[in-house]
Order: structure tokens, then sequence, then C-alpha cells
């Protein structure tokens, strides 16, 4: 009796194969990342204009109440400390009962503390969602500065195209062309330009460690020109001078304008310059690509972007009339008769 064999052909995959499969999956994991990556901030970015569209009900929430919109910096005069006998509190601390935040706002009325304290009793210490714009990636407790590690800030209160800023004095910023100032209670009234011509707030970003675009350099604070160009890329110049505690985005209850505070005179995602937290060119700066997000006195929100018209840099800034810097620095006054003025 004849036995008959039958191979069976293997199931298996050659090495052949199976390389090829791998590339093919790396081929399309290569093509659908940067889709994946752009879905995910376009959403990080729809929340980043919430917040600000929940900011601006906020601000006319505010105005509605008190006839008027609060200090960039304002508040309680403290005693002790550093800092004493000025008040030091932002503009975002008056805010919070108008974005459901009462509780904490009473709980930073009771504690009594410097606005630079970190005491968790303070009520300065976590997070609030409604400042924080997720397309920055928060910050890091390793590289950040100190501040940053629990009070972070992504939007800035608009002071306008002057670099010339009171802090510690008992009157009113007396050149203040922006909407926010130091004592200063702008009522929409005052804003001849229009409430859909003027900014009120707009991005900025936590600053990280290093020498990186967020950060600020210590001088030059008066001269744009020389100012931008101590920034390369997202990088400062070898040599320049970081101000290490002058930075953006380390704590929003924080009035002094290194803290919450942006000039209209360099473009979005220009380099600051700082002078003790007080006068400087603080820039506007976002991790979204190419610009920033912006909300204007009406509550509208628009995207500015980088190459925005900034005019003459080489001018000094003006005290009236027109802005010397442009569509950008037009848009930061609240009274320089730029009605025209378009995106």
């Amino acid at each position: 009796m004849t036995k008959t064999y039958r191979h069976r052909k293997s199931s298996a995959f050659t090495l052949v194969e199976l390389l090829v499969v791998i590339a093919i999956i790396g081929v399309l994991i290569a093509l659908l990342l940067p889709a994946v990556q752009q879905a995910r901030e376009a959403a990080r970015r729809m929340s980043c204009s919430n917040n600000l569209k929940q900011l601006g009900i906020a601000v006319h929430n505010y105005h509605d109440t008190y006839l008027a919109l609060p200090p960039r910096q304002g508040g309680t005069n403290w005693s002790g400390g550093s800092a004493t006998a000025y008040p030091r509190w932002s503009a975002f601390v008056n805010l919070l009962p108008f974005i459901e935040q009462g509780t904490r706002y009473d709980q930073i009325q009771s504690a009594g503390r410097h606005a630079w304290h970190n005491d968790v009793n303070s009520g300065y210490v976590g997070e609030i969602d409604a400042y924080i714009c997720p397309s920055d990636g928060l910050y890091s407790p390793t590289g950040a500065d100190r501040n940053a590690q629990y009070s972070p800030l992504n939007y800035g209160l608009s002071m306008g195209d002057h670099h010339s800023i009171n802090f510690d004095s008992t009157r009113a910023d007396q050149n203040i062309r922006g909407i926010f100032g130091y004592l200063t209670y702008t009522r929409f009234r005052d804003i001849t330009d229009g409430l859909s011509n003027t900014m009120t707030m707009t991005e900025i970003i936590v600053a990280p460690s290093g020498n990186q675009l967020g950060r600020a350099v210590g001088s030059s604070t008066t001269d744009p020109l020389a100012c931008r160009a101590y920034l390369t890329g997202n990088n400062y110049t070898s040599g320049s001078m970081i101000a290490q505690y002058r930075c953006h985005g380390q704590r929003w209850q924080d009035g002094r304008p290194g803290y919450c505070a942006v000039t209209t005179i360099l473009p979005p995602n220009s380099a600051t310059c700082s002078s003790q937290a007080s006068n400087g060119i603080y820039s506007a700066a976002s991790r979204h690509p190419g610009g920033v997000l912006s909300m204007f006195a009406d509550g509208s929100v628009r995207f500015i972007p980088e190459t925005i018209d900034t005019g003459n840099l080489s001018l000094s800034p003006v005290s009236s009339g027109p802005s010397p810097y442009g569509v950008w620095g037009a848009i930061g006054t609240k009274g320089g008769g730029e009605t025209n003025a378009s995106l």
C-alpha cells in the first residue's frame, strides 16, 4: 500500500513579510500622527478661546456691577515683607467672583497674604482653569520658575503701547494707553476707539527654564528694536541677562506688569524685556502656531498673527494720539483715535 505524503504550506510570516508589515505600519503612523496632533491642538485652541470668552463675560459683568473695570494692580495695601504700603492684587483676583470662584475670592480676602505668597491657605495656591490654556502644556514643576509651580497664568492684561509704568506710587498710571493700569479704573465710555477695536487680554506663556521664549531679559526695556534683537527663534541670544523672577505666567494674583500684563509694542512671540517687573516691554506669546488669541473689550475673541503690522519700532512711545506701532499698537490703545485700524 502506497502512502501519499502532502506537505502543508506554512501559515507563518516570513521575515521579509514581517518587515514589510512593520514598514507599512510605520508609514501609516507617520502619516496619521500629524493629523492627530493637529486635531488635539485644535481642541486645545478652542478651549483657550472659550476661556477668553468666559473672561470677556466676566469683564462685562464686573463693569455692570461696579461701573468700571478692575485695575491691573490694586486691592488692599499690605504691610510687612519686601513690598509695603502699596497694593499688589491683579485684576484676576477681582474677577474671581465673576468666573464662579467666589469661594476662592473670599479665602484670599480673609487670609490677608501678600500677592506672592505660596501658603496653601492663602487662596493663591492651585490652578484656576479659566486662567490656563491647555496648549501651553501648563508648567514643569522642576523647570519653570518657582511661582509658576503653584499659580500659573496664560492670559495677560493689555497695558497698551507704552512701557513707562507706575507700580508702587500712590497715584494712578499717568501714561496708561491701554485698558489696565496701576490703580486705574477704566470705564467703557473711556474706550473712545471703540470696544471692538480695543484689546483687553491676550495670551502669555508660563516662563520655561533656561533662556527660551517666555522669559524676560533684564535690560533694554525702552528700546523695541534692541529688545527684539535679544530673541532669535525661541531662544535669547548668548549672554542675555535673564531676569529670573520677572517672567510671565508665574502668579496670576500679582498685579505687577512682569507677571500678568502685555504691551502692544513688539509683535506676538517676541522678546520680553523687564526692569524690576515694572517698566518694560512685555510681549504676548502662545504655543499656537503663528500667533496668539486675543479678547477685545466687546467680548469678541480673535487670532492675532505674529506678522501683524507693528509700524515703526525705532520710534519712542507717545503719550497721546495714534500709536507709532501700527495695527498692533492701535488695538492696544483705548483712546488713540485709530478707530479704522483693521486686522
